[in-house]
């Protein structure tokens, strides 16, 4: 009740000035918002707005696109998406404004802005939100080449081996489960082996992945634990990421150990070495001595450091199978919908003529329009804000832009936009396909479900791959469906996921 009433009371005050202040307005930047008060006055108004009403129902998405369309696709925000930096946001949708700061991204020196939390369940020099940089550059180098096509091809057999058993165990036992947690389990086994050659084939192995399965449930309610650093939810997830840095950094010393003893070989090689699946670390190694790495204590060598490298590690299994998992899942709940049959039979259709190889996956076009229209209606984020120190002012449509100040690149709110895709609601995975249905170009030039700069994720190729090969590993059996309460199961909004189904998605694999 207590609750209740003081919503009630500050929403009243913020409708009430948000009406004055619209009565005063007009529709572009800078004056989308007028100042009539300071700058920080206007903010906290935004900023109540956003706590009392769309924040509590989670649509963030819904929030920036109603105050998009009442202000314009640049205005600002309160101090609440600069944290912990606290100083006044800019939120920027337009894309052409987008593309002009982020080839300013350098210059700018813009960081990353993300809650302390993140910060330290991900790692202090994590290469999604290092600045941008030498060091930044070496970190994605390093990480490169394990993602490439030629690792990608090898991770297909693995991948399709991983899928099919999934989806032929849960059909077998005909039982209702958590499709979600099934499929979180297959990727973490999945992104183990292929990177790590951890598959459970010993004990040892199998209580290491059940440690992980356990740890990452933790560090996933770490991220954004709403009790902030000093929560028993932080805690819990800093102690337990602590213990998978713990097993891949032993791992990681081993193997830098014995592979220092070769260095004169590793860097002298006129040709590239043919890796094996799981041999992820050995790369990773490998590079670092082509660098000049001579000792784990090296902390200045090729603009990056030994440390900085093997930090790494976790976010790359983390977001390897736990960000994929929620797109994954979204996915498997979209097209089992009743109303999106047809969008399942054409993925039957065409998964029944493929091979299971990487060059036949490549042709898998309805595949990658469904993973393109999952990314469109459930984003695993809408937006990314940087911090812009204090230094030069810089210009944004022939306006100054004072110092310190953190910009907010949102793209989810033109997703849902009917204006922008046609019948913004419904899955149309033919959309991205060529034909009269075909996306505007306006529309492309929105659609970022990746990130973009020089911070796009590294990773998306193999988050494509993993999508569009359980997708086929699901529909080759062409009369396999998902079957759930469509009126319990839904898409619900949050802030990390942006999307995600509902109750990990309780439902029953089945074939007529």
């Amino acid at each position: 009740m207590e609750h209740t009433l003081i919503y009630g009371f500050a929403t009243v005050i913020s409708l009430v000035l948000a009406y004055l202040f619209s009565k005063r307005g007009q529709k572009n930047f800078p004056v989308a918002i007028p100042f009539p008060f300071d700058q920080h006055a206007l903010t906290e108004l935004i900023y109540v707005y956003f706590v009392t009403s769309k924040f509590h129902d989670g649509d963030i998405a819904g929030y920036f696109r109603s105050l998009r369309k009442k202000f314009g696709d640049v205005f600002y925000l309160g101090p609440l998406f600069s944290q912990p930096y606290n100083c006044p946001t800019l939120c920027v949708s337009c894309p052409e404004v987008q593309a002009s700061l982020v080839r300013k991204e350098k210059d700018l020196q813009w960081l990353v802005s993300l809650p302390e939390t993140v910060h330290q369940i991900h790692g202090e020099k994590n290469f999604q939100t290092f600045p941008t940089g030498p060091e930044h550059a070496a970190l994605r180098k390093v990480y490169s080449s394990i993602l490439s096509p030629k690792s990608l091809e090898k991770f297909t057999t693995v991948i399709i081996q991983y899928f099919t058993e999934l989806w032929n165990d849960l059909e077998s036992k005909g039982e209702e489960t958590m499709i979600l947690e099934e499929i979180r389990k297959t990727q973490l086994r999945l992104m183990c082996k292929i990177f790590f050659d951890i598959g459970g084939d010993s004990d040892e192995e199998r209580k290491v992945l059940e440690q992980f399965c356990d740890d990452f449930a933790l560090t996933e309610k770490a991220l954004f634990a709403m009790g902030g650093v000093n929560s028993k939810e932080f805690k819990d997830g800093l102690e337990a990421r602590k213990r998978i840095s713990k097993v891949l950094n032993d791992k990681f010393d081993s193997i830098f150990d014995s592979r220092i003893a070769e260095s004169d070989e590793i860097v002298n090689s006129k040709t590239k070495n043919d890796y094996s699946i799981g041999s992820a670390m050995h790369q990773i190694v490998d590079s670092l001595i082509r660098l000049g790495c001579k000792s784990k204590d090296d902390d200045d060598f090729g603009q990056t450091s030994y440390k900085a490298a093997r930090e790494n590690l976790y976010l790359l299994l983390e977001a390897s199978h736990g960000t994929t998992m929620f797109l994954t899942t979204s996915m498997m709940y979209l097209l089992n919908r009743s109303d999106n049959y047809e969008a399942l039979r054409r993925v039957r259709e065409e998964a029944s003529v493929l091979e299971p190889t990487y060059e036949s996956l490549k042709k898998f076009s309805f595949g990658e329009a469904c993973v393109n229209e999952t990314t469109r209606m459930a984003p695993i984020i809408g937006s990314v804000t940087y911090f812009i120190p204090e230094g030069k002012a810089f210009k944004i449509r022939g306006k100054d832009i004072e110092r310190p100040v953190a910009l907010n690149l949102n793209s989810s709110n033109w997703y849902k936009d009917n204006d922008v895709f046609e019948n913004a609601k419904t899955f149309l995975p033919e959309r991205w396909l060529p034909g009269e249905k075909e996306v505007s170009k306006f529309a492309r030039s929105i659609y970022r479900p990746f990130g973009f700069g020089r911070h796009l994720c590294l990773g998306f190729p193999l988050a494509k791959l993993v999508m569009n090969t359980n997708l086929y590993c699901f529909a080759r059996n062409g009369d396999r469906s998902i079957k759930f309460d469509e009126d319990k199961v839904k898409l619900e909004p949050g802030l990390f996921p942006a999307y995600k189904v509902c109750d990990g998605f309780i439902g029953k694999v089945i074939a007529k």
